[in-house]
């Protein structure tokens, strides 16, 4: 068995437009053939997928952000850019909250925010290395 390449992360929310608004901002937009009422295929400039699954359940706040506890299940999406400072200025423009970074890890710099609905989303920039 070989894989081959990753096609897509989904992840759930509670609210379709108020997702749709946040990821388009990163440029991603609805890809209508493989969109329905229930899922949003979403697709970046450079053909990065997400779905995005409309059957969240709200949590209440002191849930969603408590850090103590390690759920089951993925813990976040991780994203290469060209450049971290547009993510950075993205989010300083749009009052993102950046929850970590950014942190020069080596081969990598990174910072990491929260959707609307606390799903964590990693972006890195390659330390000298071709994407």
């Amino acid at each position: 068995m070989e894989i081959i390449s990753f096609d897509h992360v989904g992840i759930r929310v509670t609210d379709a437009r108020r997702a749709l608004d946040f990821y388009e901002k990163f440029g991603f937009r609805v890809d209508p053939e493989y969109s329905n009422e229930r899922v949003a295929e979403i697709v970046a400039p450079s053909g990065v997928r997400l779905n995005l699954i409309f059957n969240g359940e709200p949590r209440s706040s002191n849930i969603l952000l408590d850090e103590q506890h390690k759920w089951p299940g993925f813990t976040h999406a991780a994203f290469i850019v060209a450049k971290l400072t547009e993510i950075l200025d993205l989010a300083a423009h749009e009052h993102i909250e950046i929850t970590e970074g950014p942190i020069d890890w080596g081969r990598r710099t990174t910072c990491f925010l929260r959707d609307p609905d606390g799903n964590v989303l990693e972006f890195n920039e390659l330390n000298g290395i071709r994407a």
